[in-house]
């Protein structure tokens, strides 16, 4: 994942604060061996990213 700083894809609160996260990622081994052999592992991988407050 390399999208960088993205301000306008997601907005977790009005106002400012801290925030925790978590990523998990399942199928990243499959994937890396689609890669070797036909070139391309896309659409293997699932994501599943957590935001919750730092307070929290």
């Amino acid at each position: 994942m390399g999208l960088g700083r993205a301000d306008d894809v997601i907005t977790l609160a009005d106002a400012g604060g801290s925030w925790r996260v978590r990523v998990s990622c399942a199928g990243r081994r499959e994937a890396a061996a689609l890669s070797e052999q036909e070139g391309t592992g896309e659409g293997v991988e699932q994501y599943l990213v957590q935001f919750w407050p730092a307070t929290a």
